[in-house]
């Protein structure tokens, strides 16, 4: 299965805010920080970096 670099940070950003629903202490930043993914994640999309998979993927190294 393969990530792109959008869907790893709309995946930070759904757990950052799920940390801060059940954090007393540490709300803001957790809510922050989770702003922030998903801004990140629109940025990644914008500027093509979206695409970029991590993963396992084809190791064959037939590249074309």
């Amino acid at each position: 299965m393969n990530f792109g670099l959008g869907a790893i940070l709309l995946l930070v950003a759904i757990a950052l805010f799920v940390l801060a629903a059940f954090s007393d202490t540490n709300f803001p930043e957790f809510t922050g920080l989770g702003l922030a993914a998903f801004a990140g994640s629109f940025l990644a999309t914008s500027l093509g970096w979206a695409d970029r998979t991590f993963g396992t993927g084809d190791r064959t190294g037939d590249r074309t």
